[in-house]
């Protein structure tokens, strides 16, 4: 067990090091040549703080699975890593015929599998990468949003900026009579997000 959290630290940092110094290569390295860098005494920092990270993402991790006590299914990543979906991510998904679950992964397949294999659900997605956090909430259905709240915001009043909003969006390129019907639908408004699928996004 302390092997696999040494090694995932080591990976981490290495990780760290490239976010950090914005260094890719186009092969994978010898053995030989990544030591060369990780043995340097300058490493040791990104050491520091993958180990930072790393215990970070267990205790919410850990304090996320004991509070819920919800099923978790680990998507197996591709190998094939980028920055883009490249985050660590933990997605709390909420559906109508699974019951609530978590899946834990890499963010490209976690979304991936999520559509894959489910449908009739919203989800909470925290992610995480080089020590930074970010929650996104998502609808199974294209043109379904979850919106948060703009509670430090002084643009918007009211419901908008105290409230989750879940409603129809469209984009700047979609027809008028796309965007009249999506305005028509009246928002369904929440103090907090509900922790179970209701009726009442059956209707959207």
């Amino acid at each position: 067990m302390e092997d696999k959290r040494k090694q995932e630290i080591e990976d981490l940092a290495w990780q760290v090091w490239q976010d950090r110094t914005g260094l890719r290569f186009r092969r994978e390295l010898t053995p030989d040549q990544k030591l060369s860098i990780t043995e340097m005494d300058e490493y040791q920092r990104y050491r520091d703080e993958a180990t930072r990270i790393y215990e970070k993402r267990l205790i919410k991790q850990q304090k996320a699975l004991h509070n819920k006590k919800y099923p978790v299914i680990d998507v197996p990543a591709s190998g094939k890593r980028t920055w883009m979906g490249g985050a660590y991510t933990l997605c709390f998904v909420y559906s109508k015929n699974d019951g609530n679950f978590i899946l834990r992964g890499y963010m490209k397949e976690v979304e991936e599998y999520l559509k894959k294999n489910y449908t009739h659900y919203f989800c909470n997605m925290s992610l995480w990468s080089s020590g930074f956090n970010r929650d996104i909430w998502g609808f199974w259905k294209d043109g379904i949003g979850v919106f948060e709240p703009h509670r430090s915001s002084k643009s918007y009043k009211g419901k908008d900026k105290w409230k989750f909003q879940v409603r129809p969006y469209t984009h700047w390129w979609d027809d008028e009579e796309e965007k009249e019907k999506a305005n028509k639908v009246e928002p369904l408004y929440f103090k907090r997000m509900p922790h179970r699928w209701i009726p009442e996004f059956d209707k959207l």
